[in-house]
């Protein structure tokens, strides 16, 4: 059987899920009562410890770090022991949120709720068929037709299409009544304003083909962790990542109000949480800006998920930079991650990068103390986010990798699915979170690529840019006075004189507003320079490319 990995902060464990199956066996409260001071009480000692605690644990610290917004607006309920859900699952704690405002009562038909069954964790809104009608009467004729609303509705996802292979587990949406249970399997939508829209669609043609409705039904938005998932987490992650289902999903509660008066509650909404999620960055708005078609994007998007760390090498000028952040623009998109960039340089250490001792000043007195560095920061960081977070290593070949990465490295090499831990000078365990995506720049006529290619190529995937002339032309399609066309024509003959790719002339030098009044100053500055010490033991070469010799093909008037 294979070993199940258990996080080092997770506040549950393996005795957890051992236990239940003992408690069910009779899951009354007399029996719990009757057997607390028994020849059971070891099994009850152990039950407050692995089950009762973690759980109330977790649940205050949900109730304390949801925002002040949500708290202002809810009642909270807790419950215990034994009970089942439409005859289906196991519940042995519950805590529920309510919404409540002073002039609409408290509604225990529909609310967020965070349940610990028998083998998992579920967290979710939750509404009975009477009040999950109500919300979509009251969506399509107090909210639809609001173009600020339904922005609110769209801004928090449901699931992140657009982050290939997430890691993470998904919603599951269901509509059960006391004898069925139907789920949402394909095609989840990517919002609630999706995923209202669709059953207002769904239910006009069921009703008008098959004489059935999900309208009529229970509704539960729901991430279930299973055990083995659960105990993956640590406590912040798992605190994190309810907290931020809640916020997803609350403006289901504020619409199961049914009151207009509301509205205002719904506009402090979204001036509260404006800023709270990344905005979505499509792969096609970056392949209008660089050229470059979507299936490449996607292909290279696939490849650094599927890696989790990928190297863009190439000449220099090629945009390895400019794309980078995109690429992490895009992953980062529509979730609540991060994206970070950093510079390596001949004199980066891994005391820079991981942990060292650096000096500190207490109360006038030099003392040494061990530090984080920027990438253990950035994971400390990254471990208690829900979405993808990236980070950007510019110029990763400058520094000496194996001194900078040090055990990182045993780390970057892990196939699976990042569980491993190391323990760092310091004593601290430490490991990459699966949220966490690398992506390196390495510019190819740097004579150092040869020192770092054996030691990266089977820890990163590598992603080649050359020159993408489609990308100048673009960016000078509205340039009036500039014949941009002859400028990649004179390119492409320098670079078919130079003859190696990897040194090849790319074409960052000439993105500039001003190139029109700027192109002499870059040719002769910047370009000859260049290839004067590419072609050092051949200069007649670059004679043809010298600026006297080309300075007529451009149009500058």
């Amino acid at each position: 059987m294979e070993k199940i990995f258990v996080h080092p902060e997770c506040p549950f464990s393996e005795k957890t899920f051992n236990l239940l199956p003992e408690f069910l066996k009779d899951q009354t409260l007399t029996f719990y009562i009757a057997h607390q001071k028994d020849f059971l009480k070891d099994f009850f000692k152990d039950f407050l410890k692995y089950v009762e605690e973690p759980f109330h644990y977790i649940s205050s610290q949900v109730e304390d770090q949801l925002p002040d917004f949500i708290k202002k607006y809810i009642n909270i309920k807790h419950e215990k022991f034994g009970t089942t859900i439409n005859g289906d699952f196991t519940v042995l704690y519950s805590v529920a949120f309510y919404f409540e405002v002073e002039y609409v009562p408290c509604i225990h038909d529909a609310l967020l709720r965070l349940n610990l069954h028998d083998d998992q964790l579920t967290f979710s809104f939750y509404a009975d068929k009477k009040y999950f009608d109500l919300i979509l009467e009251s969506y399509q004729n107090n909210y639809r037709d609001n173009v600020e609303t339904v922005e609110i509705l769209k801004r928090f996802h449901l699931s992140n299409k657009h982050h290939l292979d997430n890691l993470l587990p998904k919603y599951r949406i269901s509509f059960h009544s006391w004898s069925s249970d139907k789920y949402y399997q394909d095609n989840l939508p990517e919002s609630i304003y999706e995923l209202l829209e669709d059953i207002i669609l769904i239910d006009r043609r069921l009703s008008e083909f098959f004489d059935d409705k999900i309208s009529g039904k229970d509704i539960e938005i729901a991430i279930s962790l299973k055990s083995e998932e659960l105990l993956g987490y640590s406590a912040k992650q798992l605190i994190h990542r309810i907290v931020q289902t809640f916020k997803k999903i609350f403006p289901l509660l504020i619409i199961s109000s049914v009151n207009k008066n509301l509205d205002d509650v719904i506009r402090q909404y979204l001036s509260v949480y404006e800023n709270e999620f990344n905005p979505v960055y499509e792969i096609e708005e970056i392949s209008e800006i660089t050229g470059f078609e979507t299936t490449q994007l996607t292909q290279w998007i696939h490849t650094i998920n599927r890696k989790s760390q990928a190297i863009i090498q190439g000449p220099p000028g090629t945009g390895k930079t400019f794309i980078a952040e995109r690429l992490a623009k895009h992953l980062i998109g529509g979730g609540d991650g991060f994206s970070d960039i950093i510079q390596f340089h001949p004199a980066y250490t891994y005391e820079d990068f991981i942990e060292g001792l650096r000096p500190q000043n207490e109360n006038g007195q030099l003392t040494y103390s061990i530090v984080p560095g920027r990438f253990l920061q950035f994971c400390e960081k990254a471990e208690v986010y829900e979405d993808t977070c990236v980070l950007i290593i510019d110029e990763i070949n400058r520094a000496n990798l194996s001194q900078v990465f040090g055990e990182l490295m045993y780390l970057l090499d892990d196939r699976e699915d990042r569980k491993r831990f190391i323990t760092l000078a310091s004593g601290k365990r430490f490991r990459i979170p699966t949220n966490v995506r690398i992506i390196g720049t390495m510019n190819t006529a740097d004579r150092s690529i040869a020192l770092v290619d054996n030691a990266l190529r089977r820890r990163f995937a590598f992603i080649p840019l050359y020159p993408n002339y489609e990308l100048l032309r673009n960016y000078h399609k509205e340039t009036k006075n500039f014949a941009v066309d002859e400028l990649i024509s004179i390119l492409k003959n320098v670079n078919q004189a130079i003859n190696n790719k990897h040194y090849e002339l790319g074409i960052s030098f000439f993105l500039t507003e001003t190139l029109a009044d700027d192109i002499q100053d870059i040719w002769q500055m910047e370009i000859e320079p260049y290839l004067e010490e590419y072609f050092f033991d051949n200069p007649e070469k670059m004679d043809d490319f010298l600026w006297d010799k080309i300075k007529d093909k451009f149009s500058t008037k």
